[in-house]
């Protein structure tokens, strides 16, 4: 199981890489989004630094997945992200959620089987 975990989560990553990359150089056509979707993608560029920031987020967590050494911090990093996908495609865009819901359900199962390296984090320092 842990070679199939190691696979997967460089699979993942390179998934993460590819997708960053193209979101910052458009190497390849994303369809159009429907029109409410539009309307929060376009608000998102006119900020300047949104998706320059979450496109760069996906790159570098995506490295650090391929090279697995940060697998747990990596896996931290775009967990928002993949939130915003699922959360995204549930209010504006459904004919997409099924990708969507793809990455969630991978990135629970990584999440999950690197769960020894959150215990620190889930214990009280009180």
């Amino acid at each position: 199981m842990a070679r199939f975990t190691g696979i997967l989560s460089r699979i993942f990553g390179l998934f993460w890489f590819i997708f960053g990359l193209n979101g910052l150089f458009h190497f390849f056509p994303i369809p159009a989004p429907p029109q409410d979707s539009a309307y929060f993608m376009e608000a998102l560029q006119r900020s300047g630094y949104a998706l320059p920031m979450i496109y760069g987020t996906e790159v570098i967590g995506g490295v650090m997945l391929l090279l697995g050494g940060w697998k747990p911090l990596a896996l931290l990093l775009l967990a928002p992200i993949t939130a915003n996908i699922v959360l995204y495609d549930i209010m504006l865009n459904p004919s997409g959620l099924g990708i969507g819901l793809v990455v969630a359900a991978l990135h629970t199962f990584l999440l999950w089987r690197s769960r020894a390296a959150f215990q620190p984090l889930m214990q009280c320092q009180c």
